[in-house]
């Protein structure tokens, strides 16, 4: 078996017989992956309490090289593990991250750029001020950009006949990932002003960089069924969130064109 020592961030867990855990852990080194945590539920265990959903951890893991759960050893926080929230909305938000991860991640997948991408993103649970919609819809972008969708790098520009942009003529294609303009009427989506300055700052901006913004709830259901869209077109294995549905999100079958 071959070892490795990696920063991680855990995922889920599962119970495995009466006394161990499994782990899904999305590590910095080899992707994601799962481990046996023997005995991390038995009350003197030193892995107990630290593979909560969320956490930061400095791993030493044992990789089985022939199929196989791995083995994880030795576990040691980086920084303070997941407070609890006091509110619901940014639990669901903080693992609805989580669970995007896991469903459009492979076994094993090192997608460049994921760990560090969902490393800032939880960090921001960590501060005094709770992230919110806009820095979760960030998150949902750049893990658009991750896979190959690039919407925002040139906004000067139609992303369907690259002529100049007027944005108050601006559409979204969900399926391309690009903006168009007035030139495509029957092209994309319409969007109105506010829906489109929060849909750019979104394509615009990391996830802190947008923390404590607070969309307006007509223009936050738009630009979030807008992007529900794109990501089921464009990422295998995606799915709404069963966090979000908590919240009464998106129905996974509801178009956001109607």
């Amino acid at each position: 078996m071959a070892l490795l020592r990696t920063p991680a961030r855990v995922l889920r867990t599962y119970a495995l017989g009466e006394t161990s855990l499994i782990a899904v852990l999305l590590t910095e080194e080899a992707g994601l992956l799962r481990a046996v945590a023997k005995g991390a539920r038995e009350g003197k265990n030193r892995l107990r309490g630290l593979l909560q959903a969320g956490a930061a951890l400095d791993l030493l893991i044992y990789l089985k090289s022939r199929g196989g759960l791995h083995l994880l050893r030795e576990a040691t926080a980086r920084g303070a593990l997941p407070r609890p929230e006091a509110a619901l909305e940014p639990l669901c938000l903080r693992l609805a991250a989580l669970e995007l991860v896991m469903a459009t991640t492979e076994e094993g997948e090192a997608l460049e750029g994921l760990y560090l991408l969902l490393d800032e993103y939880l960090d921001l649970f960590t501060g005094a001020a709770q992230p919110g919609w806009a820095s979760f819809f960030s998150f949902e972008v750049g893990l658009l950009g991750l896979h190959g969708v690039s919407a925002g790098t040139d906004l000067e520009r139609c992303g369907l006949c690259g002529g100049p942009m007027a944005r108050d003529t601006l559409r979204f294609l969900p399926g391309e990932g690009v903006f168009a303009c007035a030139r495509h009427p029957d092209e994309g989506l319409p969007l109105a002003p506010e829906e489109r300055d929060w849909l750019l700052s979104i394509f615009l901006a990391r996830p802190a960089a947008l923390s404590g913004h607070l969309p307006p709830p007509a223009a936050r259901a738009r630009v979030g069924r807008l992007l529900h869209l794109a990501l089921s077109r464009h990422l295998p294995g995606y799915r709404l969130p069963r966090s979000l549905a908590m919240l009464g999100g998106l129905p996974a079958d509801e178009d956001p064109s109607g």
